[in-house]
């Protein structure tokens, strides 16, 4: 079926209208010993992701059935097999081409990122604040007694279901996550962030709910029953590591509401200067209803990695940015079409622009060879 281009727009702009931002803060290093734990969000954690917990856990006794066990088992399995087909080879693109560059951004803004914690912290592992943002709703984490052992194998095969896209496709559908995360698994995102922060070898601090001021700073609220909070502040560690650190996700639309509510933009501010990420992101960065977003990532961001679906590449043509291409790049598929780059294909075509990328994500997953563009500022811009 044919979909004109305003109508596209607007489909977009209702669906993926979403950013988030970071800052240049100090590690916070903390001997592990006193690493607070919140037994709570942690427990809930490591249930969903299919790891055993305490034992004396919350979810000690759903852990023992059976439902929990092939669940965990099916996971593990799939993630395994993930970690060697498509996480390793990212790992290598991190040490191999990120690491060297040794920004001197400590923080990440991954707009349009829907609940994606995996690709944020793979890419950049060392950064101490994350920044998320989507339309979807930030949600509520259940509690141990809202679960019963009857219905526990419909919702862990759910959830299960809801994972799939990460393996699948390297990213969260947006059709899919209107379905799965508007009831159907859970009512926001805030669950699943938690379960790949736990896979991914983290351990949950703190989870605070709040709402951003006319200044921008976050102000926290207590957790409620039924109130849809537009921000959550995550504190995490990594299991073997002392350095904590905060991972921030925001519910909110990035087209001409982000700069008719600046609260967002002060916050991203005076945060610091992001190393910023974007995939799968509809390409809404090509369309001037985000136009506002796309300057304020221009004019803030140390450095930009991106698929096709970001920045236009032409913006990089300019001696404010030293930019290195990697993989293949191909036409976008449909309904994208009309967002295809000719001044990109033609820089592909030049093998001295292009390097392997070694691995496959974003809308051409598993199909064909991805591409991706590093830009990073220029030290004389």
């Amino acid at each position: 079926m044919t979909t004109t281009r305003s109508r596209l727009g607007l489909t977009l702009l209702l669906s993926s209208l979403c950013i988030p931002g970071c800052g240049n803060r100090k590690l916070e290093s903390v001997p592990k010993q006193l690493a607070a734990i919140d037994k709570t969000y942690n427990d809930s954690a490591r249930f969903l992701a299919g790891i055993k917990g305490r034992q004396d856990g919350l979810f000690r006794k759903f852990e023992e059935t059976p439902s929990w066990q092939r669940y965990s088992s099916e996971i593990a399995d799939k993630w395994g097999r993930a970690q060697q087909d498509q996480f390793a080879p990212v790992d290598v693109f991190q040490k191999s081409e990120l690491d060297p560059l040794h920004s001197s951004s400590s923080y990440v803004f991954y707009p349009f990122s829907g609940p994606d914690v995996l690709y944020v912290t793979r890419f950049f592992p060392k950064s101490t604040i994350y920044v998320l943002a989507g339309l979807e709703r930030v949600g509520d984490i259940r509690k141990p007694e809202e679960y019963s052992t009857k219905n526990l194998d419909k919702e862990l095969k759910g959830w299960s279901q809801a994972l799939s896209s990460i393996f699948n496709r390297s990213f969260f559908v947006t059709s899919e996550m209107d379905s799965q995360f508007h009831g159907r698994v859970a009512n926001g995102l805030l669950p699943m962030i938690l379960l790949l922060l736990a896979r991914t070898g983290h351990d949950v601090e703190r989870v605070q709910y709040g709402h951003l001021d006319q200044a921008g700073k976050f102000v926290p609220e207590d957790a409620a029953p039924g109130v849809r909070h537009m921000g959550v502040e995550i504190g995490f560690h990594r299991s073997d590591e002392p350095i904590s650190r905060k991972l921030y996700y925001f519910s909110t639309r990035l087209g001409p509401e982000f700069e008719q509510d600046r609260s967002f933009a002060k916050f991203l501010t005076t945060t610091g200067t992001p190393d910023t990420l974007v995939k799968s992101a509809s390409f809404l960065l090509h369309w001037e209803m985000c136009s506002n977003l796309r300057s304020f990532i221009l004019e803030k961001s140390n450095l930009i990695l991106e698929d096709d679906t970001g920045v236009p590449y032409h913006y990089f043509q300019n001696a404010a940015w030293q930019v290195q291409l990697f993989g293949k790049y191909s036409r976008p598929d449909r309904p994208f079409h009309r967002e295809y780059q000719r001044d990109l294909a033609a820089a592909f075509d030049d093998p001295e622009r292009v390097k392997p990328l070694g691995f496959s994500l974003g809308y051409g997953a598993g199909r064909r060879t991805s591409s991706m563009i590093l830009a990073k500022r220029s030290k004389k811009s």
